[in-house]
């Protein structure tokens, strides 16, 4: 008889090992062949100075624009008697009508400083001061006409 024996060897590592390693290298592959797929195919975008330039120049100009409407007067439609004010001045405004509001008082225009308006331009004329009535219990002002003898009972 031979000292052999005819069953095959047994493997020194679990088979759960090879597995794993085969699930493993299967995802290694397959994000290898993406990265490669990605790499020669990303867009090529170089930005060169006159596009960042050109951009630059565009920025500018808007914000230009911009601090040039908010920060100074001009006309919008002449007919309708439409004008454009700053920002500044016209949150001056709001808090004036917001106050005589809260206050119960007729609205009088905020006095503005009109140092940076255009030439040509013409603000409105301020409203004349409201007249108020004397308080109980003093003299009318000379050259008013006075009620007369409103607590006097009526004639019969």
């Amino acid at each position: 008889m031979s000292d052999h024996d005819d069953t095959p060897p047994k493997p020194t590592l679990p088979r759960w090992i090879f597995s794993a390693a085969g699930v493993f290298g299967s995802i290694v592959i397959m994000m290898a062949v993406l990265g490669i797929a990605y790499y020669t195919s990303r867009p090529k975008e170089v930005v060169d100075a006159d596009v960042v330039a050109n951009r630059k120049k565009i920025l500018a100009d808007v914000q230009a624009a911009q601090a040039d409407l908010y920060n100074n007067y001009s006309v919008v439609d002449k007919d309708k008697n439409l004008y454009r004010i700053p920002v500044k001045d016209a949150m001056a405004l709001a808090a004036a009508k917001l106050d005589a509001a809260t206050r119960g008082l007729p609205e009088a225009p905020a006095r503005l400083s009109l140092a940076a308006s255009p030439a040509g331009f013409t603000p409105p004329a301020p409203l004349p001061p409201a007249a108020t009535a004397p308080a109980a219990g003093t003299a009318a002002p000379a050259g008013s006409a006075a009620p007369a003898a409103a607590s006097a009972a009526p004639a019969k």
